[in-house]
């Protein structure tokens, strides 16, 4: 089975402020919501058959009791798919709602997480947390994606420099905003249930364009925000800017989530 990197996708910092557990139990408090949250992330609105790549908005909705739990049919090829084929999720019996605590948790812990903890954590046995474990690290382990062919969404993000947990001794001046004193920067690419991100020394336009050049094809669609970085990038590409706002992912922080699982050693 292969088993995509879904957990550079799974964007679980809800509150900036807090980056809370709590705050993600309560967005997430439903298998039905976590699933829905799933296929925004992979699908960006429209199922997209795991048997055909059929990608349309009308593929039939098979329901159990009348009620829709996220078997799709497809209208093309007539074969059943959902949104866990294809990822750490798939043929596992546990609850998306346990899937996403024990990613947000593996996260959160930067020495890492035993099996035994993590069992007490969401409530499962050992032997479910180490197979969990194991499919979520497995998924860390795939290969770099190198190149997007479709409709590509890019951002930036700055990592770490967060002054408020600094001693008063230690905190730096002036590092608000897009300072690099005390922050990371990093770029990001999505595209079709694929991320890559890397570590950029600024984000001037030179640089960004350059790493869009060497991974998006050219004609593509790129949806960026309003950044002044992303001028030219109408040059090479169908560039559409977006508000944050209006962006149906969040890779602000879904850059930072990926960021950690890379261990770029900025968290």
């Amino acid at each position: 089975m292969i088993i995509h990197r879904v957990t550079k996708f799974i964007d679980l910092s809800f509150n900036n402020s807090t980056n809370s557990i709590t705050n993600m139990m309560e967005s997430l408090n439903t298998e039905q919501k976590c699933r829905e949250y799933l296929e925004e992330l992979l699908w960006n609105g429209d199922p997209i058959c795991t048997n055909c790549a059929s990608e349309r908005e009308d593929h039939y909705k098979l329901k159990k009791d009348g009620e829709f739990n996220g078997i799709y049919k497809c209208k093309d090829c007539r074969r059943n798919f959902n949104v866990k084929i294809g990822t750490m999720f798939e043929n596992s019996a546990i609850s998306l709602r346990k899937w996403f605590y024990a990613i947000y948790i593996f996260t959160s812990h930067k020495k890492g997480i035993s099996s035994h903890q993590l069992a007490r954590d969401i409530g499962v046995t050992q032997k479910t947390a180490w197979f969990m474990l194991s499919r979520i690290r497995h998924s860390l382990r795939s290969e770099k994606v190198k190149s997007f062919n479709g409709d590509t969404q890019v951002d930036e993000t700055y990592i770490g420099g967060k002054n408020h947990k600094k001693s008063w001794q230690k905190r730096v001046e002036n590092t608000q905003g897009r300072s690099t004193k005390t922050k990371t920067v990093v770029f990001g690419l999505l595209s079709n249930g694929k991320v890559s991100t890397e570590i950029v020394p600024n984000t001037k336009g030179k640089t960004l364009t350059t790493i869009i050049k060497n991974m998006v094809k050219r004609g593509s669609i790129v949806v960026s925000d309003g950044w002044k970085g992303y001028s030219q990038v109408h040059k090479h590409y169908e560039h559409k800017s977006i508000p944050h706002t209006k962006l149906k992912v969040n890779m602000s922080k879904t850059i930072i989530i990926l960021t950690v699982l890379k261990d770029f050693g900025v968290y």
